[in-house]
């Protein structure tokens, strides 16, 4: 099972930097790169979940999901430095605030999940998410 679990962390890795890079690609259009964003935001949740489930979740799977959400959080924030087009937003019934709070919304699991903080917590308490 824990062979199974590290096979999907790291494909989920390499469709996380297919994604990343698609989110850069200035050639798409605005709207396209925050589908993108939204996409490789689920893969870090994907792959949250499957730590959960693991029980402790390795290193290996502890370092990626680390790199995904920081490449997740700096592409989002990417995206909220070059919102001018509005109308491709309010395309895909978003906003830029939605687009702010979903950031904030990763910077927030980032702290649960790898922060002193949080490990600090966690040595006090029976269950811990990393």
């Amino acid at each position: 099972m824990e062979i199974a679990a590290g096979r999907a962390c790291r494909t989920a890795g390499r469709f996380a930097g297919v994604l990343e890079a698609e989110v850069e690609a200035q050639r798409n259009p605005f709207a396209t790169r925050v589908v993108s964003w939204f996409n490789l935001c689920r893969v870090c949740q994907d792959l949250e979940e499957q730590m959960l489930l693991a029980d402790p979740a390795s290193t290996d799977d502890q370092r990626l999901h680390r790199v995904l959400l920081s490449t997740a959080i700096a592409s989002g924030e990417g995206l909220l430095l070059e919102q001018g087009d509005a109308e491709a937003l309010k395309a895909l019934r978003l906003s830029p605030e939605a687009l702010a709070a979903k950031v904030d919304s990763l910077r927030i699991t980032f702290a649960q999940w790898h922060t002193e903080i949080t490990r600090q917590y966690c040595h006090r308490r029976a269950s811990c998410p990393s």
